[in-house]
């Protein structure tokens, strides 16, 4: 039976960079040869979801994680054939096929590592910490640009919402991080020399990403 392939969480609060962060991670353990495949946690919101009164969509209850689950099996056997999508704008879920020949998975979210944090724990887990203020202005632009969504709807989510879930939620998975991102360029190196520690490689020279 062939070994798992590693799993890298990463997570953290909303609009604090994840997305941006795992392509990096990506691109540079590619120039190191490996072949990472990035999964979003956002992509197993449930569609039929109706918003709880104090977090609204800010909660791990949100998350389909047995559909979230399986897939992560599936991905560290090597052998899931499609991966899903959620689109934010229509509810809509919808699946496409997955890229051959993947040796590492990484994912990225908000919420689903909290359950995914005893049931299937991950090789390294990565904690991206930013300010509240840069993150609410992430959000702003990316919401009314991206999701068609008026600012005082996101106003009004962040407050009521987005914060008591990140309290509740997220933030207690900092304590259990083993890198916190606070300079994304600079700890790029630091977690790659990490991972490469773990594998028992010699920590490389990668070309930084742009950020």
């Amino acid at each position: 039976m062939s070994a798992r392939i590693p799993l890298i969480f990463i997570t953290g609060t909303s609009a604090a960079g994840k997305t941006h962060f795992s392509r990096c991670l990506a691109k540079a353990l590619n120039q190191l040869g490996h072949r990472p495949v990035v999964i979003a946690a956002d992509d197993y919101y449930r569609k039929d979801w109706v918003p709880d009164p104090l977090y609204g969509y800010d909660t791990i209850a949100a998350i389909d994680t047995e559909a979230l689950i399986s897939d992560l099996e599936g991905l560290s056997q090597g052998n899931l054939q499609q991966r899903r999508q959620y689109d934010m704008g229509t509810k809509a879920v919808s699946w496409t096929d997955m890229p051959p020949g993947w040796d590492l998975v990484i994912l990225e979210g908000a919420f689903g590592p909290q359950v995914l944090m005893e049931r299937m724990p991950p090789d390294l887990l990565l904690y991206v910490d930013t300010s509240l203020s840069l993150r609410i202005l992430r959000r702003l632009l990316r919401d009314t640009r991206e999701r068609n969504r008026s600012i005082v709807s996101i106003l009004n989510q962040t407050w009521n919402n987005m914060i008591p879930g990140e309290r509740d939620f997220i933030q207690p998975l900092k304590q259990q991080a083993d890198v916190i991102i606070r300079n994304p360029k600079k700890d790029l190196e630091t977690v790659i020399n990490r991972w490469s520690s773990e594998q028992g490689a010699e920590p490389s020279i990668i070309q930084r990403p742009q950020f």
